[in-house]
Order: C-alpha cells, then sequence, then structure tokens
C-alpha cells in the first residue's frame, strides 16, 4: 500500500514554508520547550501519589475510589504527554532520552513496542484507511469505517459504544498488546517477526504493571483481593473513557475521509491525505490542550509527528490560515460539537444501507477514475490502442 504522489505536495511544500518561519522567527526548535518537563513532574507525581494513597488511606475504600479515577485520568495523561511525543522522537535530539521517557509507558501498562507499530507506522501513515490504519479495528464490536462489514450488533452501537470505551484501557494493556505480538500479519504488515528482547519485555513490564497494581495491595494492605480488583476496574473506567474519546474525536466523526486503496493505491500524497482524514476538535482551548498533550491540535500533530506538542496551539492559527487563504479544506469543531458529532457518526455507520452507500461510493469512483484516464490519452496513445 502506497500514496500514489509520495509524501510531498505544493500544499506541503508550501505550509512548510510557514512552519519553518514560525520556529526561525521564534528562535525555536522542533523539540520540547521547559514547559513539557514541569508537565511530565506534575503528571508523575500525581500518578505515584494516587497509588501510594492505597496503602495510607486503605480504610477509606469511599475515598479511594475518586483518587483511583484521578490515578487512571493521569496514567492516561502521561501517555498523551510524554510517551507519545517519546515515541514520536519530539521530545528530544537525545534518542537515549526519548527511549528512556517511552519505557514509562511500559510502566503504566502499555506496551510500547507494538504501539510504533500500530500508531506510528500504521495510523499515521494509513490514516483512516481499512487495511492499513488498525486503530479503526481497535475497538471490537463497533463500526468505524464504511468499508467495514456491516453486522446486527451495529445496530445498537450508538448505545453500547460508552460502555466498550470505559474498558478500551484494559482491553488494550491485556488483550491488544499480547494478541498483536501472535499475529504474523498486522494490516498491511506481512510476515512480521518481533525481537527476542521485545518478548521479553512485554512479559516483564506487564508483571511489573500487575504486581504493583494489584498484587503488592493485596498483600500489604487490609483491603481485599475484591476490593483492589474493583478499585483497578475503577481506574481502567475513567481511563478508558477519557483515552477513547481522545482517540475517536480526531477522525471517527462527521467530516474526514475514508478513502480506499485502488490495487494498493491511495491516490493522493500523504500530507493531502492527512489533512482530509484528521479534524481538530477544541483547538483554541489551552485546558484542553494541556490534558490531552496536543491531540486536540490533531491537524497538526498528524503533518508534524516528529514535533514536540508544545508547539501545536501556535502551530495550529497558522495551518488554519494557510488552508483557509489556499482552498485547503481544514476542519474544526468545539469539544462538544466534536462528541456529538462522534456518536451521529456511530448512528450512521449502524445502519446497514451505509455499507451499500460505501460500497456503491467506491464503485462509482472507479469507475469516475477508469473515464478520467480515457480522457487523458494523447490521440496518438489512442490511436495506437486501436
Amino acid at each position: 500500500m502506497k500514496f500514489e504522489k509520495g509524501k510531498g505536495s505544493d500544499f506541503y511544500n508550501n505550509l512548510n514554508l510557514e512552519i519553518d518561519r514560525y520556529f526561525k522567527s521564534n528562535n525555536l526548535t522542533k523539540y520540547a520547550t521547559p514547559a513539557i518537563y514541569i508537565k511530565g513532574g506534575i503528571l508523575l507525581f500525581m500518578y505515584m501519589a494516587c497509588y501510594a494513597s492505597t496503602y495510607f488511606l486503605p480504610d477509606n475504600l469511599l475515598l479511594l475510589v475518586p483518587i483511583y479515577m484521578i490515578m487512571g485520568l493521569s496514567g492516561v495523561m502521561i501517555v498523551f504527554n510524554l510517551v507519545h511525543d517519546a515515541s514520536h522522537g519530539a521530545i528530544s535530539r537525545n534518542k537515549t532520552l526519548n527511549n528512556a521517557i517511552k519505557y514509562i509507558g511500559d510502566l503504566v501498562g502499555i506496551n510500547t513496542y507494538i504501539w510504533d507499530i500500530r500508531h506510528n507506522i500504521q495510523h499515521h501513515t494509513f490514516t483512516n484507511v481499512l487495511g492499513g490504519d488498525l486503530i479503526i479495528e481497535n475497538i471490537p464490536l463497533l463500526r468505524m469505517s464504511p468499508h467495514q462489514p456491516w453486522r446486527r450488533h451495529h445496530a445498537f452501537q450508538v448505545y453500547y459504544s460508552i460502555f466498550l470505551y470505559m474498558f478500551y484501557s484494559f482491553y488494550w494493556m491485556f488483550v491488544i498488546d499480547f494478541r498483536l505480538f501472535f499475529m504474523k500479519e498486522i494490516c498491511n504488515l506481512k510476515n512480521l517477526k518481533h525481537p527476542k528482547k521485545e518478548w521479553i519485555l512485554l512479559v516483564f513490564f506487564k508483571l511489573v504493571y500487575v504486581t504493583y497494581s494489584i498484587v503488592l495491595p493485596i498483600l500489604l494492605t487490609p483491603l481485599t483481593a475484591l476490593q483492589v480488583i474493583g478499585l483497578f476496574l475503577v481506574m481502567h473506567a475513567a481511563a478508558g473513557l477519557l483515552l477513547s474519546f481522545i482517540a475517536v474525536l480526531g477522525h471517527f466523526v462527521e467530516g474526514p475521509s475514508f478513502p480506499e486503496a485502488e490495487n494498493g493505491i491511495i491516490p493522493k500524497s500523504w500530507s493531502e491525505h492527512e489533512l482530509e482524514a484528521t479534524i481538530d476538535f477544541a483547538p483554541s482551548s489551552k485546558v484542553i490542550n494541556w490534558i490531552t498533550g496536543g491531540l486536540n491540535t490533531h491537524v497538526a500533530h498528524h503533518l508534524y509527528p516528529q514535533v514536540c506538542h508544545t508547539h501545536y496551539y501556535a502551530m495550529t492559527p497558522i495551518i488554519e490560515k494557510f488552508c483557509m487563504d489556499n482552498g485547503y479544506p481544514y476542519k474544526k469543531e468545539t469539544f462538544s460539537s466534536a462528541i456529538a458529532s462522534h456518536f451521529r457518526y456511530l448512528k450512521k455507520l449502524s445502519k446497514k444501507e451505509e455499507q451499500a452507500a460505501g460500497l456503491w461510493f467506491s464503485l462509482a469512483r472507479k469507475r469516475v477514475a477508469r473515464k478520467t484516464a480515457k480522457r487523458m490519452l494523447t490521440p496518438r496513445t489512442q490511436q495506437a490502442n486501436s
């Protein structure tokens, strides 16, 4: 699978000039500003303080419930703000530092090796393309692309989706990470062989996570095993909701495109495809930007994944103005309208006729492409063919 026009385009080349001007005029690099280290310290302290409360407040179960919810939220925010940027090599020029920060993700439960494959390699390359972007198929029982086959249970997905989102982080850590390690083929990646080192790290970090999250509280506090597991699930319910909503709002709403590869070819440049397949939500909100690690400014992230998220808030107005001035389809929503749009999108894909519509659109586009190709033949070529 590849893009017909490669990565670059007039759109991207000219936009790069504007973005480069921003960095040069402000004497900045694409890497992290000091703010990310302050934020990272705050989030790590929140996570560890919440965990420590298990040992200092074991007799106050009602207080531990909201504390564990905060722990779950802070864990996701650590992934958004630190691990995500580190996995893109965007925090520092120092690869060792990026890798060290990335391993924080393994300590809070996710396998960053598999995440690199399904997020950096697949999602950021073939965004919204079924068969290339595994994110589309991440949450079972949900139809997230018009090109996925319709099943009877999809008719109710707008109602049960919230419950799936609540435990998406749990499903990611204990199902997705393991399942993908055993798969020889992940979307368009074939004949996968994972290094022995990564198998060892998978098992090691999962054991570390389960040990400090469940085993030690059972052994070292008055809490019963059932109470510890209950708190663990409460933590994941809060984490799953935040993780899921931030993940879906950048793509799975009304507006972004979901193209199909024709004979392995996507008929656009990578940069134009990313612009059309992505949407910003609440891009002017500094609070949401702080919480999500810049993922609300999702267009900037998809066009410039190797740039640290601390720059996206300033880059987004530049991208928006450039698109508006030059007729490119920049899209944005408020936070509330993006959530409403997501559920309308799920409702739309819950209908069986959407599958037929998607297939009709695909066939119609292929017919138009064939007719266009015929019209582009030169008289000499047409005579030769005759």
